[in-house]
């Protein structure tokens, strides 16, 4: 075995090491899932959503909270229509009204600080700035895209969580189009995915996971008026959560606290949307990772593990290592003569090609895995997991050209159109129609 052939064999084997942990705790995410105790206290919250263009949704959002069956004098709606150019701030303002909620709808105008992490600080200074602002007015704020539908219940739920102590809590992210097409169907089983086998186990283990988007909750301990949004890069919620396990906070998962999310339903838009995620990843490495990699040997060591291999850019790296190795092999190959049936290279190409084959069919197996476990939350028929599942495997792969192109290209927020009209209550009408 040369060099080249030994190094590619170390760093096969490091990787599969790394990972290897994630087998074993997905697999407890089949079996349990984390529950709360009854709150002893029904705590007040700000809601905090920022939208661009969103008149068409942000409507029914804010009717979603409005129907909780959490005590509404608890609640608190404050609105960014974020550089806007249509009717986002006067649909929010009347459903607020209309909805007979507290809070209050800001706009803001600014074309050189673009993104939710910018709209994010910017509403927290107005409320701050409100004639009748109290400090300790608020106890924790949850963040939501204009988007999201609230099940009843999920300040209920989400309060348990608060009250037994945890100061940041992610929810569960379900899709109100999930079956649209393929794109906002693999869209919608990557976050069940991350529900179910990622978010699920680490809360059952106490450990630290992280947030994913929207649909959150922050103690006032952590962010208030007064610290303001300070994460800004394209996946504010990324460094938001790298910056909190670097500190040593513990997030959790509310298994129970239930929002629907409106998911891309064409190939560019989705391209676009994980385009940001991708450099936004990128972005977290270069800020954290050497932050993160400074509290290894601190008690929250794993939550600080997970995140390093999370922002890590390994997809490139092995993407460029394998282009290298396999045309080192096709080289070597052809001026050394080596018989066919003793080739390396034509071995490597054999191995290849089955490794591919086998992450098809391990990625398919995945998908269904996913769409089993979640058959009581999503709704969709036997063939429909069969048609979703076969194009899971092809899904994730456009993740491996997203990394490279992002690698070299300027990645700017783009909007994602949100046209999906639902209410809460048809949602929950379909989802009986389905049982």
């Amino acid at each position: 075995m040369d060099a080249v052939t030994l190094i590619n064999f170390i760093l096969s084997t490091l990787i599969a090491i790394l990972f290897a942990y994630k087998f074993v705790i997905g697999i407890i995410g089949l079996f349990k899932r984390k529950k709360f105790p009854e709150a002893k206290k029904d705590h007040v919250y700000a809601v905090l959503i920022a939208g661009r263009n969103e008149e068409k949704v942000i409507g029914q959002l804010i009717a979603s909270i409005a129907n909780q069956t959490y005590n509404k004098e608890l609640i608190s709606v404050f609105v960014v229509a974020d550089n806007c150019t249509d009717n986002t701030a006067e649909v929010a303002r009347k459903s607020l009204s209309d909805a007979n909620l507290k809070g209050e709808i800001f706009e803001r105008f600014n074309d050189k600080q673009v993104g939710k992490g910018y709209a994010l600080d910017f509403l927290l200074q107005k409320i701050k700035e409100r004639k009748d602002f109290h400090k300790d007015e608020f106890e924790a704020f949850l963040i939501f895209d204009a988007d999201n539908l609230l099940d009843k219940n999920y300040f209920y739920e989400i309060n348990k969580a608060f009250d037994d102590g945890y100061d940041v809590v992610t929810t569960y992210r379900n899709s109100k189009n999930f079956n649209t097409n393929t794109i906002s169907a693999n869209t919608g089983m990557m976050f069940l995915q991350e529900c179910r086998f990622l978010h699920t186990p680490r809360a059952i283990l106490n450990s630290s996971t992280f947030i994913s988007g929207t649909g959150f909750l922050v103690s006032s301990k952590i962010l208030n008026t007064d610290t303001g949004w300070k994460y800004t890069t394209l996946t504010e919620d990324i460094e938001f959560s790298s910056c909190q396990i670097a500190e040593g906070r513990k997030i959790t998962y509310c298994d129970d606290a239930i929002f629907y999310d409106e998911q891309p339903v064409t190939f560019k838009a989705s391209w676009n949307q994980r385009m940001r995620w991708q450099k936004g990843f990128y972005q977290c490495f270069s800020k954290y990772f050497l932050f993160l990699l400074s509290t290894f040997f601190t008690k929250h060591w794993f939550a600080s593990y997970e995140m390093m291999l999370m922002i890590f850019p390994f997809t490139p790296i092995t993407f460029f290592w394998s282009i290298f190795y396999y045309i080192y092999l096709g080289v070597e190959y052809i001026f050394t003569g080596v018989g066919f049936a003793n080739s390396i290279f034509m071995g490597a190409v054999i191995g290849l090609v089955t490794s591919l084959i086998l992450s098809y069919l391990g990625a398919f197996l995945y998908g269904l895995l996913i769409l089993f476990t979640e058959r009581k939350r999503v709704k969709c028929s036997f063939w429909q997991k069969i048609k979703y599942s076969l194009t899971f495997p092809i899904f994730l792969a456009t993740y491996v050209p997203i990394s490279i192109v992002c690698l070299f290209k300027k990645v700017k927020w783009k909007q994602i159109p949100h046209t999906d009209a639902r209410t809460i209550e048809d949602i929950d009408s379909t989802n009986d129609v389905a049982q």
